[in-house]
């Protein structure tokens, strides 16, 4: 699971509004704080699908799913199994 965590956290710094040098903490919201747009967002999907050889059901593209790190990680962790 941290490994997941920290290979999300790397996309995000790479691919997104968010300073190499930010601290991000699990549950800190990825919209609230100006890390990730609508745009962002679609690409981070594409980006999961792709690199976990997984596909994501319409009825889980929620924020709860997609606002944290810690869903983001819980999701694909359920998901790739």
């Amino acid at each position: 699971m941290e490994q997941v965590r920290d290979n999300i956290l790397d996309y995000l710094k790479e691919n997104s509004f968010m300073e190499r040098e930010a601290v991000l903490g699990d549950n800190d919201s990825l919209t609230q704080n100006g890390i990730m747009d609508s745009i962002g967002l679609l690409e981070l999907i594409d980006y999961i699908c792709e690199t976990y050889s997984i596909e994501i059901p319409e009825e889980m593209l929620t924020p709860e799913n997609f606002d944290s790190l810690e869903g983001i990680t819980t999701l694909i962790n359920r998901l790739a199994k």
